[in-house]
């Protein structure tokens, strides 16, 4: 019988089981490690993609403003998508920069991007609250996240902490203050602290106090709702947090904090903005061209600098003497009424809201117009309140003029004799200082009554020999209408269009001297089925004319013969050839203004008369720039001398290279010269002669819904058109283009070429012209004795035979008796 075998038993020791279980479980971590640095890793590269590189403060290239500069480097429209200035820390205030770090990042300078002891607390604030009550964005991260996108989502959050920790690693803490506070958005459309100062308070960032920092500095988190134009008090309160973390962090003593926040403060609620009040018309202008060129996002976030051949002088003066010309129109059409009425709770908020908009204002700018409630009437005057300034609107010398508009008879209606039948308490007004001598010392100060005119208006102006327009002006104002009517309105010109007709004529056959029938006529138009009997205005005939009285005395007759003579296909088609880009209807009343032109049209057409048939070439910007300095348009001509001496001569090379396409002979075009200045010296043009300055033009009237001047110097071109835009009002009886649009010229030549002589452009004329003695009534060569005056005449063309003297009986003078009777 065999033995059961024994079993055995091993002692196996628990340290060897307990290695493997540390074995796995070392190799579990270690390939969890791995997975976690993989994904951190695959996390990092996802949520690092298309990051901003900031390798320097050389890369960084924020929106910025693009800006237009008048000739004389005077600013005239700023353009774009976030209003910012960048500015060098070194201009900041102290306080202001203090400020910023004691409310958003009180250990900037000790951190590398991210807070993570704040982000902790946060967290834990946050979680206990059971929503976001705190927040811990250091400077950088709130720089970084400008950059990379405002969405609130955790990934968002963590490319702005990678982006934080890079810029960090690159920056110094110095250049990351620098970005930031150019960068942030401080509420009202202002980017960066000096687009704010400039917004809030009117000044430059190195001029903040504390008290003005403060505030600044407590707009970050909320700056659309908290900012001081939308809640002043909340901007208050804010304020006061960011001093005492100031007072808590050191940086100011409590009483100075206390001084700073009881200091009162004036916050101003209007953007600020050179464009409405200098230039409107013509920095739009050179907006489109700009925007055309080198596209939308050059312009709004580009940062170009513009400079453009805007006279800052001469705008200014266009703009007073449009505005002036269209009121004295007004006035002579009566009252139209008050700018609007407002009820009594209405009154302080508009009151407050003008002495934001007029800085008080302390006193009253002597040209300008501002909106004014009527307190209180009394017969002889009314109480008017400008903002914060009381002043009296006196019916004699201040308001008169304030009757309506006599639509029957198409005048004024009389003179006002109590100021109550035109205005009351609660009416805003437009008013101006009273310019009357007896007004000079006036305590509280004098004003006069002034309306929106119930016409329009337009004024360019242009150098014929550089071809700079120096001033445009497309309206009364550019806030009620953009309507560019200088470049967009196409109006009927009247008699200015004449000199293009004569141009042809002289051009062809005709002399000054060739004698026009004067006598009543009548045009059968077919295509409207009607027989037009045209007249000269006043009804008036001379029987036979000379050209050059035709076209002084702008008769509209002789214009027709002359259009029959030359043809109406003939004239439509050298108006374009000169110049003209609206469609011609080629009739006969072509001659006398019946197809629409653009008032840019005629003073270019003029300009070329001006330079003796050579075309213009005009020019509204000098040079754009872009932010660094880099030149993307150059057209600086050696005229200019504020352009670069080589600048200057390349000009001068080019000028010579690319002389103008001439569009007259130069004979045609100086008798133009010759005709036109003699409209200034004795024809419908005279009162130009207040210029003092040698000058010609025409004067322009159609219907009484168009008045027209164009008018040149040596120097300027200028035209100027006042009409009613959809022909809803007429002018008025008797306002003819001499008596409405001609004052306006006058008044803006005064002042553009005050102290700038002139010499007669008529002078030295061309070897093909000789001058001649001429019989002013046959256009004959004039005997001794005659009435005569002396006229130019192109070579081979002047009269070859004599007028009859004075006084002296011709055998044909017995042939024409005998054969009437």
């Amino acid at each position: 019988m065999s033995r059961a075998r024994p079993i055995r038993i091993v002692n196996r020791r628990p340290g060897g089981v307990l290695r493997w279980c540390l074995r796995i479980g070392l190799l579990l971590v270690l390939a969890l490690g791995v997975a976690s640095a993989l994904v951190a890793a695959g996390a990092y590269v996802h949520f690092s993609r298309d990051l901003p590189r900031i390798a320097s403060v050389d890369d960084y290239r924020p929106p910025t403003v693009s800006r237009f500069y008048a000739d004389d480097g005077r600013l005239i429209g700023e353009f774009t998508i976030e209003r910012r200035v960048v500015v060098p820390l070194a201009r900041m205030p102290r306080h202001l920069i203090e400020a910023f770090l004691a409310a958003e990042d009180k250990r900037f300078f000790g951190h590398d991007g991210v807070d993570y002891r704040a982000t902790i607390r946060a967290m834990l604030a946050n979680v206990v609250a059971g929503r976001t009550v705190q927040g811990a964005s250091t400077i950088t991260q709130q720089l970084c996240k400008t950059l990379v996108g405002r969405e609130k989502s955790y990934a968002r959050k963590a490319r702005e902490a990678i982006l934080a920790r890079r810029t960090e690693h690159r920056l110094t803490k110095l250049e990351i203050l620098y970005l930031y506070l150019n960068q942030i958005y401080l509420g009202h459309g202002a980017y960066g602290v000096q687009a704010a100062a400039r917004n809030y308070f009117r000044k430059d960032v190195g001029d903040l106090d504390l008290a003005e920092a403060a505030m600044l500095a407590g707009l970050p988190p909320q700056p659309g709702r908290l900012n001081p134009v939308l809640d002043f008090e909340g901007a208050r309160e804010r304020q006061r947090y960011v001093l005492d973390r100031m007072v808590a962090e050191g940086f100011v003593d409590p009483a100075t904090a206390d001084a700073a926040f009881a200091r009162p403060l004036t916050v101003y609620g209007e953007l600020v903005s050179v464009f409405d009040d200098r230039a409107p018309y013509f920095a739009e202008h050179v907006r489109k061209h700009v925007q055309e060129t080198y596209g939308y996002d050059a312009l709004n976030t580009g940062g170009l600098r513009v400079f453009t051949t805007v006279d800052a002088d001469q705008q200014r003066a266009a703009q007073t003497a449009l505005q002036s010309g269209l009121h004295a129109v007004g006035e002579r059409q009566g009252y139209t009424g008050p700018v609007t009425h407002l009820g009594e709770s209405e009154r302080p908020a508009f009151l407050e809201r003008a002495t934001a908009l007029y800085g008080g204002p302390g006193a009253l700018e002597p040209e300008r117009w501002y909106h004014g409630l009527v307190t209180a009437v009394e017969r002889g005057e009314a109480e008017v309140r400008i903002g914060a300034l009381d002043a009296r609107l006196p019916l004699r010398g201040g308001m008169r003029w304030a009757r309506p508009f006599d639509e029957e008879a198409e005048a004024n209606g009389g003179r006002l004799a109590d100021a109550r039948d035109a205005l009351k308490p609660g009416d805003v007004i437009l008013v101006r200082l009273n310019r009357g001598s007896r007004f000079a010392d006036a305590d509280p100060p004098a004003l006069a009554l002034g309306q929106d005119p119930p016409v329009q208006g337009a004024l360019v102006s242009v150098e014929p020999r550089t071809g700079h327009v120096t001033a445009m002006v497309g309206g009364f104002d550019f806030d009620q209408s953009e309507y560019n009517r200088a470049f967009q309105g196409c109006r009927q010109p009247g008699s200015i269009f004449k000199p293009v007709v004569y141009s042809l004529a002289l051009d062809r056959d005709h002399t000054l001297a060739t004698p026009i029938d004067d006598t009543p006529i009548a045009v059968y138009d077919q295509k409207e089925q009607y027989i037009w009997k045209p007249k000269n205005f006043g009804g008036r005939y001379k029987g036979t004319v000379l050209l050059r009285d035709a076209l002084i005395r702008s008769m509209n007759i002789p214009a027709i013969r002359v259009i029959r003579h030359v043809g109406p296909q003939a004239a439509a088609e050298w108006a374009t050839r000169l110049g003209i880009t609206t469609p011609m209807y080629p009739d006969q009343s072509l001659v006398l203004g019946s197809s629409c032109v653009y008032p840019w049209d005629m003073v270019r057409l003029y300009a070329m008369f001006a330079e003796r048939g050579r075309a213009l070439r005009p020019a509204f910007i000098k040079r754009v720039e872009t932010r660094d300095g880099h030149i993307l348009e150059d057209r600086s001509r050696f005229t200019d001398p504020h352009a670069p001496l080589d600048a200057r001569l390349d000009g001068l090379l080019r000028a010579f290279a690319e002389p103008r396409p001439r569009l007259l002979s130069e004979g045609t075009a100086y008798l133009m010269q010759t005709a036109l200045r003699q409209v200034v010296e004795a024809g419908t043009a005279v009162r130009a002669r207040r210029l003092d300055k040698p000058a010609g033009g025409k004067t322009g009237t159609t219907d009484a819904y168009d008045a027209w001047f164009v008018g040149f110097t040596r120097a300027l071109a200028t035209g100027v058109w006042i009409g009613s835009d959809l022909n809803r009002r007429r002018l008025g009886r008797g306002e003819t283009g001499g008596k409405v649009a001609l004052p306006v010229w006058l008044d803006f030549m005064k002042q553009a070429l005050a102290g700038v002589p002139q010499a007669d452009f008529t002078d030295a004329p061309p070897p093909t012209i000789a001058w001649h003695r001429i019989d002013v009534e046959t256009g004959l060569l004039a005997p001794s004795g005659n009435r005569a005056l002396n006229l130019p005449f192109k070579s081979g063309t002047q009269p070859t035979e004599e007028a009859r003297a004075a006084g002296s009986f011709d055998n044909r003078d017995l042939d024409l008796v005998e054969g009437r009777f």
